[in-house]
C-alpha cells in the first residue's frame, strides 16, 4: 500500500513536469494577447464617397484644402505619447500595400505623393490616462486634375521612453506599436485602370536566402487587387524549369513597384544564361506576360556561396531527447516500485 502511494506521487509529479515542459515554448505568447492600450478612429466628413469603410475614402476637388480628424483614445493606466504622421502607400516585397514606411524610396512614376499634399512634418501628441484627444492632418490638392487616385497612410505610433539611453536629453523614443488609418483621394469616380511593367531580373538575397528577383512595377495611379503570380525560370533555349512558384492574393499600391521572389530553395544554380516567364493575373481579367533572359555568373555565386540552403524547417529532436528521458525515468520508477512492492510481499510470507 505505501508503495502504490508512493508511486502515485512520483506519477502526478512527472506529469506535471512533463506537462510544464511541453508547455513552455508557448508561454511568450500570451503577452501578444494583451490590450495594446488604445485605439484610433477616424472622423468622417461629408466628402466620404464610401460610406461602408472606416478609413478617409474622399471624393476631392482642385485646389481643395481640408482638415481630416483622428480620435486617439489612450485605454491605458498612464498618460501616453503618440507621433502621428502620413506615409505613402508602397508595395513591399511580400506584395502587400504597405501606409508604415515614413520615407520609402520614390516610384519614378509617382507624379504627385500624399506627401506632396500633406507635408514630410510629423507631430506628437499626450493623451491622458483613459483620456481622449482629437488630431488634424491637412491636406492641399494640386491646381491641376489629377487622374486616379492618390493612395498613403495616417500612422499613428505609441512611443515610449527607453530609460537606457545615452542621448543628450536622456530620453529616447522608440516605436512600440501602431495604427495605420487608409488614406484614399479621388477627383473622379472612374477608376484608372491598372497596367504592370517587369523592369528588371537579377539574383539577389533577401534575408541571406538566394534568389531570382524580378521587379514589377504598377505604373498608374490605379490599385492592383487580387493579384496572382506564376512564374518558370530555365535554362536558356531549354524548357525544363530549374525554378518555379506561384503566389496569389496579393496587391499592388498605384505608382509602386516591388521585386518579386523565386527563392533558390535547395537548387544549386550554376553559372551561365537562363529565362524568367512570368505570368500576372489581376482582379478585373487583366493579364500581364513577360518572358526575360538574365546572367548568373561565376562571380555572383562566389559572393552568394554557402548561402543555396532552404529555410531551416523548425528542429523538434531534443524535444524527443527528452520526452524519451522522462518516459525512461517514469519506467525505471514503475520497476524499481514493482520490484520493492514484490520483494515486502515475499518478506510478509517468509
Amino acid at each position: 500500500m505505501e508503495a502504490e502511494i508512493i508511486m502515485k506521487k512520483w506519477l502526478r509529479l512527472l506529469v506535471a513536469v512533463g506537462t510544464l515542459f511541453l508547455t513552455a515554448g508557448g508561454l511568450s505568447q500570451v503577452a501578444h494577447a494583451e490590450s495594446v492600450g488604445y485605439t484610433v478612429s477616424a472622423i468622417l466628413p461629408k466628402n466620404q464617397d464610401d460610406k461602408k469603410v472606416t478609413y478617409f475614402a474622399l471624393r476631392v476637388k482642385p485646389n481643395q484644402k481640408q482638415k481630416l480628424g483622428v480620435v486617439i483614445s489612450n485605454t491605458g493606466k498612464k498618460t501616453k505619447e503618440y507621433q502621428i504622421g502620413v506615409n505613402q502607400a508602397i508595395t513591399n516585397p511580400n506584395g502587400v500595400v504597405d501606409y508604415s514606411q515614413q520615407n520609402p524610396k520614390r516610384d519614378s512614376t509617382l507624379k504627385v505623393g500624399i506627401k506632396d499634399i500633406f507635408g514630410d512634418k510629423t507631430q506628437k501628441v499626450s493623451v491622458p490616462a483613459k483620456g481622449k484627444k482629437t488630431v488634424y492632418v491637412t491636406y492641399k490638392m494640386p491646381a491641376k486634375k489629377i487622374n486616379g487616385m492618390i493612395l498613403g497612410g495616417i500612422n499613428v505610433k505609441q512611443l515610449t521612453a527607453n530609460d537606457n539611453s545615452n542621448s543628450k536629453k536622456g530620453v529616447s523614443i522608440k516605436n512600440a506599436f501602431a495604427y495605420v488609418i487608409g488614406v484614399r483621394l479621388r477627383e473622379d469616380s472612374v477608376d484608372v485602370a491598372p497596367d504592370m511593367l517587369m523592369n528588371t531580373v537579377k539574383v539577389g538575397q533577401f534575408n541571406k536566402y538566394n534568389q531570382v528577383e524580378a521587379n514589377l512595377q504598377n505604373p498608374r495611379p490605379g490599385l492592383m487587387n487580387q493579384l496572382r503570380v506564376r512564374t518558370k525560370v530555365t535554362k536558356e533555349g531549354s524548357t525544363k524549369a530549374v525554378l518555379s512558384n506561384e503566389k496569389s492574393n496579393l496587391a499592388m499600391a498605384p505608382n509602386s513597384n516591388f521585386d518579386y521572389a523565386i527563392p533558390f530553395g535547395d537548387t544549386q544554380m550554376k553559372a551561365g544564361t537562363y529565362t524568367l516567364t512570368l505570368d500576372a493575373y489581376a482582379k478585373g481579367g487583366y493579364h500581364w506576360h513577360f518572358v526575360k533572359n538574365f546572367k548568373l555568373t561565376q562571380k555572383r555565386i562566389g559572393q552568394l556561396q554557402n548561402k543555396y540552403n532552404a529555410p531551416q524547417k523548425k528542429s523538434y529532436f531534443w524535444w524527443f531527447v527528452a520526452g524519451g528521458l522522462l518516459i525512461l525515468i517514469l519506467v525505471a520508477i514503475i520497476i524499481y516500485l514493482l520490484w520493492k512492492n514484490r520483494r515486502k510481499d515475499d518478506e510478509d510470507k517468509k
